[in-house]
């Protein structure tokens, strides 16, 4: 089944997306961008996936036939084809990516001007011209400029300028890392030489995956005996496309992506000088210890839809001093328009090298949250009354309930001032319906997210 979402088009390739998917749907994009401008240039870059080239060159022909110019950055990691948008001033972008999807799916993510991924509204137009059906008319000509390897540049250094000055504490630090075969491999070596950190990598052949592509606890626990081995600072492991890192401590312990926003924020609270506007946005499905620590850094903190874009735009609308999704492991500091793996990263680093504290020891340091989750099925459900039968059942129980977005939004069961159970059908993943929840007690956790998953199964037999 083609995923289509505000997140990007995504699906098994040969199966749900063939060439003809492709072409159709940047004829469509053709049409939106021409609304704006008769010529536009178009970032294209990808991620390392077996069908991700081919895809590549269709959509660079197609737009190369819509009279586009087309800027190719080749393989890069999210993050960096988004500040390539901005970088060379286009009128747009596409990442061929099924982001921590296994392999043999791939897709692509729209963005506009601004490096941003396209707000709901103009996704939304998009497929519509797809559903519709564009043609480009005769077939006009535009031309290809090769910016990958520049483009690996302009963002290692983006990467490491963001640091200040504190990016030379970074020095004599060592880190294991595992990109997995992905994007990120063609720029962490690059970005930890200028910080004279040494690295042990793992997996940095292009293309050959070693691993299940989500960077999470399952996947990267062989990583664990490798860091203790090494006498590592940490390690990481990213996803596909270079916008997702989760890290593993001096000991081996996996962090959360929950604790990784976490620390990343008490890295650039920590440092403000006090003029600056304290608002921090994050989806409504970010841990506690995340409020916590801008509650003591009296930064206030702004809930929204789960969704990269919803976070985006809310951070810019409010100028806030950075964002992020707990749940989807990776931070976002402006000018950077998404998750950014490799930044997060760094940012943690300098509060490690800053503190001169392990990051196992500032984990201790930290108000403890346990946040597991669940994926239900969701095949021939009903979503929308589900969960409309789900906010009455706890309605009933006394229990106040919060709502982002429209019917097909985040569902938030607050249960008390430190805990929560949260529903959403995921965007991205068909016939997925998620429950996860949020508290300070590792077994009163587990009884929530039992809970949760009872009455999912009560609505759907009730209604």
């Amino acid at each position: 089944m083609l995923v289509e979402s505000f997140s990007g088009i995504r699906g098994v390739y040969d199966e749900d997306i063939d060439l003809d998917v492709v072409k159709r749907y940047i004829s469509a994009f053709v049409k939106f961008l021409k609304l704006k401008n008769e010529k536009p240039t178009v970032v294209v870059g990808m991620d390392t996936r077996p069908s991700s080239a081919e895809i590549k060159s269709v959509m660079v022909a197609e737009f190369l036939c819509g009279e586009c110019d087309v800027i190719d950055v080749g393989v890069n990691p999210t993050p960096a084809i988004e500040l390539g948008v901005r970088e060379y001033k286009a009128d747009a972008g596409v990442i061929i990516t099924a982001s921590h999807n296994e392999p043999e799916w791939n897709g692509w993510k729209f963005l506009d001007e601004k490096g941003s991924i396209l707000e709901p509204k103009d996704i939304d137009l998009v497929i519509s011209n797809f559903r519709e059906g564009v043609s480009l008319g005769k077939c006009g000509k535009g031309k290809v400029d090769d910016k990958s390897k520049e483009l690996v540049d302009v963002y290692a250094d983006y990467v490491v300028d963001s640091l200040g000055e504190g990016a030379k504490l970074l020095k004599g630090m060592k880190i294991v890392a595992d990109p997995n075969g992905g994007a990120a491999a063609v720029v962490l070596k690059k970005i930890f030489d200028k910080l004279g950190v040494e690295v042990v990598e793992k997996n940095m052949k292009l293309g050959e995956f070693k691993r299940r592509v989500e960077p999470n606890k399952k996947n990267l626990a062989y990583l664990s005996s490798l860091v203790k081995k090494k006498k590592a600072d940490l390690g990481a492991g990213w996803d596909c496309d270079g916008d997702r890192v989760e890290m593993i401590d001096d000991k081996g312990e996996m962090i959360s992506g929950q604790y990784s926003l976490a620390f990343m924020l008490e890295e650039v609270l920590s440092n403000l000088d006090g003029e600056e506007n304290k608002i921090v946005v994050t989806n409504d499905v970010t841990s506690g210890v995340v409020k916590e620590v801008c509650a003591k850094y009296g930064a206030k903190v702004e809930e929204v839809e789960v969704g990269e874009i919803n976070v985006v735009k809310k951070m810019y609308d409010l100028r806030a001093v950075a964002g992020g999704e707990g749940s989807s492991s990776g931070g976002i500091l402006p000018p950077t328009r998404c998750r950014d793996g490799m930044q997060t990263l760094v940012f943690v680093m300098r509060l490690v090298a800053r503190t001169g504290k392990k990051l196992s020891e500032l984990y201790e340091e930290f108000p403890k949250y346990y946040t597991p989750r669940k994926n239900l099925e969701a095949d021939d459900v009903d979503i929308v009354k589900v969960k409309k039968k789900i906010e009455e059942m706890f309605v009933d129980e006394g229990y106040n309930v919060k709502k982002t977005g429209d019917e097909t939004g985040g569902l938030k069961i607050v249960i008390d001032d430190t805990s929560w159970i949260w529903y959403r059908e995921s965007k991205t993943e068909s016939g997925v319906f998620r429950v996860i929840v949020d508290s300070k007690s590792e077994e009163k956790s587990e009884e929530l997210l039992k809970k949760g998953e009872e009455a999912f199964n009560e609505a759907v037999r009730t209604i």
